[in-house]
């Protein structure tokens, strides 16, 4: 069987190499040896996984299991092949049965804990980390793990007691500065900013060359209001960490967010990419400052560029739509919006750039019908209210046009002067309610 062994092991090589085609040959090489081999056949369907050729995937998966029912490793390929179908019940399943199956198996409990994590079960995610924890309380990695499930379910004060409990028994330092660091951004998450600070400044004292510290450590001044004190961090984290491409990113946001120095904003965005090309932020950052210094042409390169990384990414669809859209490239403009909402129903933004396009050409009927999904995803998305507005008020129906209004500003709507030219509102320009509002208003937006 030693070619058997020599197939499966080029076959790894070349998985890890990112080359799947050559790597599902050599499976499918070895496999044909041993046609029944559990081992081959999990290969095989990892391969075809990695191909989004999924039923075959799930085939093969099948068939390993069957030549060895109690092997974690089919389990998790179909738990792989559940969380991108969005079956939870499968994917509980194959999780669970494999945390039973092999005890001794920490990929199997993280993957589990994470996934109970995003499905909003937070009880069920502790539980799972704790399973392990009880007979592995030293795992440290196990522990960050579980504080970050916490924190992405915005159970702070969990996330900051699995953080500090893997800063007891972390024995390296990689684990302890990062468990120090998202303590630190648990702390600042639960309001108590000084303790946050302060965590911050220790990480960085210990390990100045740790860009993460630095970052969040500027994103968590920014939050509290202290822009200042915020660009500073970001600045003091490019001098010990001058190859950081995500320090970079952070001051080139920053700035861009203050609107300074925009130019400096954009050589930081632009070194951000050269040295991490494959980060998609990176991208964002770089198209969103192109576009605030008025280089539209080159802000749509920029998510072009993220589209070639990951051609289904709704963010850049949707930003590509909107540039087609401002030079008038309609079908276009409707390909990509159509695009960002297959990847992201209910993104109130790409819903209202869509009803845009129809409210231009008068389909008044098909633009409320999108306006009014994306008041339903976010109630408080001011554009689609003031939008429906106009609609109710080109048919007539002033006081359903009022009570959007009212939301509209309540929501952050500042635009006065489209509401005082705009003629679907002129039969209001009399109207106390209409006026209150437009002093509400008192400006007009950005």
């Amino acid at each position: 069987m030693e070619e058997f062994e020599e197939l499966l092991e080029q076959g790894e090589t070349l998985a890890g190499e990112g080359l799947l085609e050559e790597a599902l040959a050599r499976f499918q090489a070895a496999l044909a040896l041993a046609p029944e081999s559990p081992e081959a056949l999990e290969a095989v369907g990892r391969a075809l996984l990695g191909l989004d050729r999924t039923e075959e995937a799930e085939a093969s998966f099948l068939n390993a299991l069957e030549q060895d029912p109690d092997w974690v490793a089919p389990r998790m390929g179909l738990a792989a092949l559940g969380m991108r179908d969005d079956e939870p019940f499968k994917v509980v399943h194959h999780l669970e049965r494999a945390t039973s199956l092999d005890p001794e198996y920490p990929d199997a409990f993280v993957e589990l804990g994470r996934y109970y994590g995003l499905m909003g079960e937070t009880d069920l995610a502790r539980a799972t980390f704790e399973r392990w924890t009880r007979t592995h309380p030293e795992d440290a990695d196990m522990l960050i793990n579980a504080g970050l499930t916490a924190f992405d379910a915005s159970d702070y004060a969990q996330a900051l007691d699995f953080f500090e409990k893997a800063i007891e028994v972390a024995d390296d330092g990689q684990q302890k500065s990062g468990a120090h660091t998202f303590r630190a951004n648990s702390l600042d998450m639960l309001g108590r900013y000084p303790e946050a600070v302060e965590a911050y400044e220790e990480v960085i004292e210990e390990t100045p060359d740790w860009w993460e510290a630095h970052a969040n450590l500027g994103i968590c001044h920014a939050r509290n209001n202290r822009m200042a004190e915020a660009e500073a961090a970001f600045r003091r984290g490019l001098e010990y960490c001058p190859g950081s491409p995500e320090i970079r990113d952070e001051l080139a946001a920053h700035l861009l967010a203050e609107g300074k120095n925009l130019d400096e904003a954009l050589a930081l965005a632009e070194e951000a990419v050269a040295l991490g090309r494959d980060e998609i932020r990176h991208l964002y950052t770089l198209g969103e400052v192109r576009l605030a210094l008025g280089d539209e042409e080159g802000s749509a390169e920029a998510y072009r560029s993220v589209l070639a990384i990951d051609p289904d990414d709704p963010n850049a669809h949707l930003e590509l739509g909107l540039y087609h859209e401002r030079r008038g490239a309609v079908a276009k403009a409707e390909e990509h919006l159509m695009e960002a909402l297959k990847s992201d129903p209910n993104n109130p933004r790409a819903l209202y750039s869509y009803a845009s396009l129809y409210y231009a050409t008068d389909d008044l009927e098909t633009a409320e019908e999108l306006l009014v999904r994306a008041v339903a995803a976010d109630p408080e998305y001011s554009p689609a209210l003031s939008a429906l507005a106009s609609i109710r008020a080109r048919s007539g129906d002033f006081g359903a046009s009022l009570d959007l209004i009212e939301k509209a500003v309540a929501a952050g709507e500042q635009d006065a002067e489209h509401f005082e030219k705009a003629m679907e509102f002129a039969p209001l320009r009399n109207n106390p309610r209409f006026r209150n509002l437009l002093a509400r208003m008192g400006g007009k937006r950005s």
